[in-house]
C-alpha cells in the first residue's frame, strides 16, 4: 500500500505531461517552413546561441533562447505583434520544443506548436537541415516575406 501511495503522485505527474503534449500541435520543419513563410505561424528557434552559431538558423524563423532568462518575455513580444497567429517552436531535435510547448500549453497558451524532428533531426525524421530547408547566418536578416519583428 505504501508503494502505491509513492507511486500515484509520480503517475499523476506523468498523466498531466502526457496530456499536455497530447494537446499540442505537431508539424514537420517542411511544413512549418510553408506555413511561417506564408505567414501562417510565427516559427521561433529556441536554441542557444552557439547552436544558432554552429549550424545557422531557419531563413523564416525568430530567434528566441530558451534559456534567457527574458525568454517568456520575448514571446509574449511576439504573441503580441500576432495575438492570432500560432507560435511553432524549433530546436535541435524537438526534444526541447516538445517539452516547452507542453508547458506553456498547461501555463494557458495553447496556440502553439511542436515542430517535431527539429533543426538536426531525431528518430522522427531528419531533421530541417537534412531536408535541404534554407537557412541563414545567425545575424543575418530574416527572410523579408516574415513580418513578426525580432524582439
Amino acid at each position: 500500500m505504501r508503494i502505491l501511495a509513492k507511486i500515484t503522485p509520480l503517475f499523476a505527474l506523468v498523466f498531466m505531461a502526457f496530456s499536455a503534449q497530447a494537446q499540442v500541435t505537431q508539424m514537420t520543419p517542411d511544413q512549418a517552413y510553408a506555413k511561417a513563410l506564408a505567414g501562417e505561424i510565427v516559427l521561433i528557434d529556441i536554441r542557444t546561441p552557439e547552436e544558432w552559431a554552429e549550424t545557422g538558423i531557419s531563413d523564416v524563423a525568430l530567434q528566441n533562447n530558451l534559456y534567457a532568462p527574458d525568454f517568456v518575455q520575448k514571446l509574449l513580444a511576439i504573441r503580441d505583434q500576432n495575438p492570432a497567429t500560432p507560435l511553432a517552436l524549433i530546436c535541435r531535435s524537438g526534444s526541447r520544443s516538445g517539452n516547452a510547448t507542453g508547458q506553456l500549453y498547461q501555463a494557458g497558451l495553447t496556440n502553439v506548436i511542436d515542430v517535431v524532428e527539429g533543426m538536426g533531426g531525431s528518430g522522427v525524421g531528419p531533421g530541417y537541415i537534412a531536408r535541404g530547408l534554407p537557412l541563414r547566418a545567425d545575424g543575418a536578416p530574416v527572410n523579408p516575406a516574415v513580418t513578426t519583428v525580432q524582439p
